[in-house]
């Protein structure tokens, strides 16, 4: 999933008010009567108000509050081989699926519920889809042991989750920030949702971090991801930087995502880089004699993204490239193989790679 979403930042603005001039030009009168007594008590700006790291930089890509989108793949082929671990229903031991491509609606939001200079504390939700575009059955099918796999994928793959985020500042400079998240995926549609919440998976992450000045913030930290398709622990790397012409910035979440920014003006941008996408989803008969699996679906997606404003806050976003499949396979069940399992798979598949666009209408943070 995702874009979504694993940092959500509050913008504030300010507004300048312009003044008459009331300054009285002191004389040895109004200098006598002045008791400066009257100040003794008063504490330095700098002492009575505690500076603490902001959540943003200069230059940085909108944050998105509110998100409605499209997404859609070109074609291309699923490979199916089963494993001896399969429970064989017949002799077939590959299969092929040519798609036409897939498609899908993505719905997003970003609702910042505490924003204060000690604490910022967002609530985010996505809702993505994935059907794809298969070529027809004959009116009377054979079932063999790759079509009880190929009828849950023709159901669609169905996404959806909640996240809430809170970035801390310190002191001045630096800060952590933590975020959970819980997701429900599966061959079902939005209406069935809630059948599954059992089936929750959760990923989160906590980065320590620093903002040594308007134009940088970095940080180290860990993640708990499904983003390669089954669960892991990885080191991340959280670096956001712009150049001093403001011009050219890096914005980073490495390894989940990464991309170079060029700034136009203040209401168009253009980035590009890369995102890894995947979760493990609950598939409803997959496999012959079962009513559960998980598919463990991770790519990888090199891309272009031109965000224009439209109008005030409302801002359109045009993303196009190319998806590249990192993991298809159906597993027996949620668990950790990490790096070095050597549990074997139902089944390995392969996902042939597509050039894709993305396009979403969005409503930015001030």
């Amino acid at each position: 999933m995702r874009n979504s979403a694993f940092l959500t930042f509050i913008f504030f603005g300010t507004s300048l008010f312009a003044q008459t001039d009331t300054l009285i030009v002191p004389t040895d009168t109004t200098a006598a009567a002045e008791d400066f007594s009257m100040y003794d008590n008063l504490v330095p700006e700098e002492s009575a108000a505690a500076p603490w790291a902001s959540t943003k930089i200069f230059d940085l890509s909108p944050q998105k509050l509110i998100t409605i989108g499209y997404d859609v793949q070109g074609a291309y082929d699923i490979s199916m081989k089963i494993m001896p671990s399969f429970p064989k229903v017949a002799s077939d031991t590959t299969g092929t699926l040519f798609t036409k491509g897939s498609q899908g609606l993505r719905l997003g939001f970003n609702i910042p519920v505490i924003s204060k200079n000690r604490l910022t504390w967002t609530v985010a939700g996505n809702y993505l889809q994935n059907n794809y575009r298969g070529t027809d059955y004959p009116t009377t099918m054979v079932l063999r042991n790759t079509d009880y796999f190929t009828n849950a994928l023709n159901q669609g793959l169905t996404s959806a989750g909640l996240a809430t985020t809170l970035f801390v500042p310190l002191d001045a400079k630096r800060f952590v920030l933590a975020q959970l998240q819980g997701d429900v995926n599966g061959n079902f549609g939005i209406g069935e949702v809630g059948d599954y919440l059992g089936k929750t998976r959760v990923s989160g992450a906590v980065i320590y971090g620093k903002r040594p000045h308007d134009r940088l913030q970095w940080g180290l930290g860990i993640s708990r991801t499904y983003r390669v398709g089954e669960l892991n622990y990885v080191p991340v790397l959280f670096y956001n930087y712009t150049y001093p012409n403001r011009k050219w910035g890096i914005e980073a979440l490495f390894p989940a995502r990464a991309a170079v920014r060029r700034t136009f003006n203040s209401r168009n941008l253009l980035l590009f880089g890369y995102e890894l996408e995947g979760q493990t989803y609950f598939m409803r008969s997959a496999i012959a004699n079962r009513t559960d699996s998980e598919l463990r679906r991770g790519e990888a997606r090199l891309r272009f993204t031109y965000e224009k404003s439209l109008s005030g806050f409302i801002w359109m976003s045009l993303q196009a490239g190319y998806r590249i499949n990192t993991a298809f396979n159906l597993d027996e069940k949620e668990f950790f193989r990490g790096p070095v399992g050597k549990q074997p798979y139902l089944m390995e598949n392969k996902a042939g790679n597509a050039p894709y666009i993305m396009f979403s209408i969005n409503l930015v943070s001030p």
